[in-house]
């Protein structure tokens, strides 16, 4: 396995999901996800899953594997690695939620770590440029100095030296925060810049973006003919049922939504 994010990727048929915030708190998420993602690649027989950031809503760190026991996280491995024995790819990008997995979860999910952005060519010829989306909103200029903060190989280094009770303490106390604040926070800051959106585009001279981070997912124009796409978040109701989920299949004949109650 590459010790290194890939910052491309060649596939001739691609399932990619993100934004499903799994944790131990929420088993029914779990098992909706595992669901999916066992009976898509049985259906559709993707050479790829992706998953682009936010696969659960905290990590931190790979040792909650073994110190911490997470049962979520020790299924998710199995999940993947069962994919993986089938001969299907499977890549991880970072999110805003969980941008400290490393490579140790990803060794044992067989998984390749995705560079942010990362451009995706298919067969077809056609190009996507990759990417959670929280780097592109740049309206948020609080969040954008949070990031640059805890992304620093420094802080990370500092962090994950920390006690792992520790490190759960703080991420409760940063996913609180996190919800007040988009109290506040009216859509269109929290929402990307579409001329951020234009610019990444353009610099990777792709033909589609493809990102989630937002919760808004659908398709729409940018400029040149190029088109942005945005994949669902994942949320279970009060009932326990799956109220949102899916993802989305890229191959020879382009983009289809894949929803979690089509399979």
């Amino acid at each position: 396995m590459n010790a290194h994010p890939a910052a491309t990727w060649a596939s001739h048929s691609v399932l990619l999901c993100s934004d499903i915030h799994l944790s131990d708190a929420n088993p029914a998420l779990t098992e909706a996800f595992c669901a999916w993602i066992e009976q898509s690649s049985q259906r559709i027989s993707p050479e790829s899953i992706l998953v682009l950031g936010d696969l659960f809503d905290a990590w931190v760190g790979d040792d909650v594997l073994t110190a911490h026991q997470s049962l979520c996280a020790q299924t998710i491995a199995n999940l993947f690695e069962l994919q993986a024995l089938k001969g299907i790819r499977i890549g991880l990008m970072h999110g805003n939620r969980d941008f400290l997995i490393g490579e140790q979860f990803a060794k044992q999910c067989n998984a390749q770590l995705l560079a942010d952005p990362c451009v995706l060519t298919m067969s077809s010829g056609a190009t996507i440029a990759l990417t959670h989306g929280d780097q592109l909103c740049t309206q948020d200029s609080d969040y954008q100095g949070f990031r640059q903060q805890v992304r620093a190989p420094s802080w990370q280094h500092d962090f994950l030296a920390k006690p792992l009770n520790e490190r759960l303490e703080v991420a409760h106390h940063l996913r609180a925060q996190s919800e007040l604040e988009k109290k506040t926070k009216s859509m269109e800051i929290m929402d990307i810049s579409p001329q951020e959106a234009e610019t990444l585009a353009e610099q990777l001279a792709v033909d589609v973006l493809l990102h989630g981070h937002t919760h808004r997912p659908g398709v729409s124009p940018m400029s040149n003919g190029r088109k942005r796409w945005v994949l669902p978040d994942w949320e279970i109701n009060a009932s326990g049922a799956l109220h949102r989920g899916g993802g989305l299949l890229i191959n020879q004949n382009g983009i289809e939504v894949i929803s979690a109650a089509r399979v």
